[in-house]
């Protein structure tokens, strides 16, 4: 037997049964329809909805976490270890980027080709920028300190 039931506030049943884990599951399992403004869940979980809470309602509009991350725009970075992030597409702009710094006896393997790191002590000892081509380090000559 479902009970199936609308809760408003102050409301109180006259059935003369205790409400309690064990009265309950002798009752069956209630459906329950909450008509309130605010509703304020404390512990347990929601489960078995028909159908997903909206992005209006703060949540994805989503069944499924691929299409949740899909539906609020979030892109193939939003799983992406903080750690080891893949930029394979767009443009960074607006922000300063720091390079990882070493000294030539710590700088890392040169392979793949493209990176970019800054030596301290690696253009005869002074400090520069360098690209890998795949093999080595190249010195990106650094100039003279900017003006206005």
């Amino acid at each position: 037997m479902a009970i199936t039931a609308t809760v408003t506030r102050g409301f109180t049943f006259a059935t003369g049964v205790s409400v309690d884990a064990s009265s309950l599951n002798q009752l069956g399992e209630p459906t329950v329809a909450i008509s309130e403004g605010n509703v304020n869940i404390t512990g347990g979980t929601i489960s078995g909805l028909s159908s997903p809470i909206a992005i209006a309602d703060g949540g994805t509009g989503s069944a499924n976490a691929g299409a949740a991350r899909t539906a609020l725009g979030l892109g193939t970075i939003a799983t992406q270890a903080s750690n080891a992030v893949a930029l394979t597409g767009g443009t960074i702009s607006g922000t300063i980027m720091t390079l990882k710094s070493y000294d030539v006896a710590g700088v890392p393997s040169a392979s793949p080709a493209g990176q970019m790191i800054y030596v301290t002590d690696g253009n005869s000892g002074a400090a520069t920028v360098a690209v890998s081509d795949g093999s080595a380090w190249k010195v990106v000559a650094l100039g003279a300190t900017i003006s206005t």
